[in-house]
């Protein structure tokens, strides 16, 4: 507000030194009070302009943020992102009537790729958890995941007890990994990794006997790989959500969106399309 005060003093400064009684002194004062309005008024204009701190409602677009690690619900193909999650974020947005568009990142970068502006949402199996909601606003959940151990062939696993006394791997920052570490094995070996392919990788190569991921990865990846098989052991009740930064305007939206996508049978025919009849 320095240039105020400045104008401020310059027409109280003129004002002071002109005759009233000549008239071009008198447009002289006229000419630096609607100079004086002009500089006052101009920066209330683009405080109003600017008063909406929510970027996603500045323009016809809302950007996702997503990472794309994570078959059938987010992954590369054909050059393409595709899957799950992104069908449903396209949907979403078009009931809306946007755009959506995907920043793809690091699972672990989507929640502060959202707190910081980048992204207007996150939509990356992004479990619903108290913590979470601590610091985020989720979405009603769009779908309830279940957890799954994936083995190799020769030793399988078909119930939970069966992985205790195994090394078992999962994903860093995920459901699998908060619940694992509340079933208190006596002697099961928990290891965190940066992203389901690695914990994969583990198994394979046999530095891991156990890959305890997402159900509908786990089928994928033991379609891909002949020599694991898995087995679905437990349904979480938390679901997956959309994320948007806490008290954003878009969460409202959103939910408006999925419930009609719900109502209209869009959401079963993406689930359909992605994970069969499960």
């Amino acid at each position: 507000m320095n240039e105020t005060k400045i104008a401020f003093k310059a027409v109280t400064k003129t004002i002071l030194k002109t005759k009233l009684t000549e008239s071009k002194s008198i447009q002289s004062v006229i000419h630096y009070i609607t100079a004086f309005l002009a500089i006052c008024v101009a920066p209330l204009v683009l405080l109003t302009a600017c008063g909406n701190d929510d970027p996603a409602d500045l323009d016809d677009k809302i950007t996702f943020a997503t990472s794309s690690m994570y078959p059938p619900f987010e992954f590369h193909a054909q050059g393409e992102l595709q899957g799950l999650d992104i069908d449903i974020a396209k949907a979403v947005a078009k009931e809306l009537g946007r755009e959506a568009i995907f920043e793809d990142m690091q699972f672990g970068a989507v929640l502060a790729a959202i707190q910081s502006g980048q992204a207007d949402a996150g939509i990356a199996t992004m479990t619903i958890t108290d913590e979470r909601k601590q610091s985020f606003d989720f979405s009603e959940p769009y779908y309830f995941e279940t957890m799954a151990a994936v083995f190799d062939v020769h030793m399988p696993i078909n119930e939970i007890a069966d992985m205790d006394g195994k090394r078992i791997v999962c994903q860093l920052g995920t459901t699998m990994e908060f619940w694992l570490k509340q079933q208190h094995f006596v002697s099961a070996e928990i290891v965190t990794m940066d992203s389901p392919n690695q914990a994969i990788e583990a198994v394979k190569s046999g530095q891991a006997d156990v890959a305890f991921l997402d159900g509908a990865q786990s089928a994928i990846f033991s379609q891909n790989n002949p020599e694991l098989a898995y087995k679905t052991l437990i349904t979480s009740k938390d679901g997956y959500g959309i994320v948007v930064r806490k008290g954003s305007d878009l969460l409202e939206q959103i939910n408006s969106a999925l419930a009609t996508l719900e109502g209209k049978g869009e959401l079963n025919k993406i689930k359909t399309k992605w994970l069969g009849d499960e």
